[in-house]
């Protein structure tokens, strides 16, 4: 029997929020990349809701994010607790949702409660106008790696089996990942605090909660005690944990009967939209890489669902992987800046992860911490001695660090520093940084590179972005695709055609090991 055969640059399996955004990634750089995923379609269940302001951020530089914000739900961000929901909140916690004053200060965007199967038919929209490959109702039934790439079969329900060659693979399919295993990676359980049962219900009970609701409301009546979630207009999700002895599945009538309990409301009007179990833990993988193949998302680090921690997670892994992807595709960038995604999200997701257990933390660090805080340390990172708080408010520019935002006034229209840097290596350099643009005319040819001055080029009247960009009067600064700072030289250097290739070479993986220590900063 003759077996068909095609080939994509990169295989993506799994249409969760991290494989949509690392398809998205590779389809938006002109990258032949397909998307399979066994399910017949989208998740049917809100699952994740909190879309957190680095989130926005990313879909923001894919013009995503007022289409995200608007399919959202407005909530009070704190957990009510109260006998029922129809009772009065006799207490309010915060649930680390980073204070709007803040976030004003850090971010172009705003945290948004926008339920998971919301916000990834946008992403799946969005990958498709870009040029991705997407098949539904396709499973993985084996892969071999060999020095090519990867070699997949794939089955469609109800035809027949075909192989897909593909020069790297990425498994973006659940914690109980089938790429994962079929790699022998191993999963490293960082703790558990028992199995959850879920259940979905379009229930209108605007006539006894707050408007906005609460994003989170516990309630403690007995034999009703659970934690209902805002999932959308009239839509909750409604989990608890189960008693001993208590079955997993219940019947709809019993379903129905324990959420007019939990609402103190014994005839109201209740749909069932479904129910599902699961565990509320957290795993890390063990490698995020093996040869041509990555793991993101939930198969490479599994939080619990506190403080929306898991999905912004593998997003944010998504989003690095993709760009370093489509560069080694395009030839942009070495083989070797691949080596940087584990080096740079394994200590993120473990450090997510860990905090995902912790029940309670000081609101301020934490949205510090996931949204803001997070430093890289790679080899396509210039070394660097990090003495400021990296979450503080206004920020500086500093290696491995988030570049930081700030708005400028561009030909009249308003527009954030971070909106610079998508799709290209950036060099900020300061108002006298001539001597740096010519350096990169000269060194036309290599990867995509825009060279800006402050002032000049971007707005900075009281030179202060020059100053929080640490450039000075000559300096310079270079920004990867995915706003992070790479590389930074204070003050001009002997000879900054050197040093930007150097720079250069270091942020694409080009520069051997050894020579680290040789680029100027």
């Amino acid at each position: 029997m003759r077996i068909h055969r095609e080939t994509h640059d990169v295989l993506v399996v799994g249409a969760g929020p991290a494989g949509l955004t690392t398809a998205i990634g590779l389809a938006r750089a002109g990258v032949r990349v397909l998307l399979v995923e066994r399910h017949p379609g989208l998740s049917i269940f809100p699952r994740a809701a909190g879309v957190r302001p680095r989130t926005q951020e990313i879909l923001r530089s894919w013009g995503l994010a007022d289409r995200v914000a608007a399919a959202g739900q407005h909530v009070r961000l704190e957990l009510g607790i109260s006998r029922t929901l129809s009772a009065p909140v006799v207490a309010v916690e915060s649930l680390g949702a980073p204070a709007a004053q803040y976030v004003a200060t850090m971010s172009p965007e705003a945290f948004a409660f926008v339920p998971q199967d919301h916000l990834e038919p946008i992403l799946l929209d969005h990958l498709v106008h870009s040029g991705g490959q997407v098949r539904f109702r396709t499973a993985l039934a084996g892969v071999v790696v060999d020095g090519d790439g990867v070699r997949a079969r794939l089955h469609p329900a109800g035809g027949r089996e075909y192989e897909v060659r593909a020069r790297y693979l990425v498994g973006a399919d659940g914690p109980r990942s089938t790429v994962r295993s079929a790699l022998g990676i191993g999963l490293e359980p960082l703790g558990s605090e028992g199995r959850q049962l879920t259940a979905l219900f379009a229930a209108d009970l605007d006539a006894v909660l707050p408007n906005p609701p609460f994003a989170l409301q516990w309630v403690t009546a007995p034999g009703a005690e659970g934690l209902v979630v805002a999932s959308g207009r009239h839509r909750w999700g409604y989990g608890w944990e189960p008693g001993d002895g208590e079955p997993e599945e219940l019947t709809r009538e019993q379903l129905v009967a324990r959420f007019r309990a939990s609402a103190g409301l014994p005839e109201l009007p209740v749909q069932v939209q479904g129910t599902f179990a699961w565990t509320f833990g957290a795993e890390l993988a063990t490698r995020f890489r093996s040869g041509p193949a990555f793991l993101v998302g939930d198969a490479a680090t599994r939080t619990t669902p506190r403080r929306a921690t898991g999905m912004n997670t593998g997003i944010a892994a998504a989003h690095n992987l993709a760009w370093k992807l489509a560069w080694v595709l395009r030839g942009w960038a070495d083989e070797a800046l691949l080596d940087t995604y584990e080096q740079e999200r394994l200590p993120v997701g473990r450090a997510n992860a860990l905090r995902s257990l912790q029940p309670r933390e000081d609101p301020h660090e934490a949205s510090g911490l996931e949204d803001f805080g997070t430093t890289y340390v790679s080899s396509a990172i210039a070394p660097t001695e990090h003495v400021e708080p990296p979450a503080t408010v206004g920020g500086h520019a500093a290696p491995g660090r988030l570049a930081p935002h700030a708005w400028l006034d561009v030909t009249g229209r308003r527009v954030s520093t971070l909106d610079l840097f998508d799709g290209r290596l950036t060099l900020l350099t300061g108002p006298e940084g001539g001597a740096w643009r010519a350096a990169a005319e000269r060194s036309a040819g290599g990867p995509p590179l825009a060279v800006l001055r402050f002032g000049p080029d971007v707005p900075d009247p009281d030179g202060s972005l020059a100053r929080r960009y640490a450039v000075g009067a000559d300096g310079a600064v270079l920004v990867r695709p995915d706003g992070f700072v790479a590389w930074q030289a204070p003050a001009d250097v002997e000879d900054p055609a050197a040093a930007l290739r150097a720079a250069v070479d270091l942020a694409t993986g080009r520069l051997p090991a050894g020579e680290l220590a040789a680029v100027p900063a």
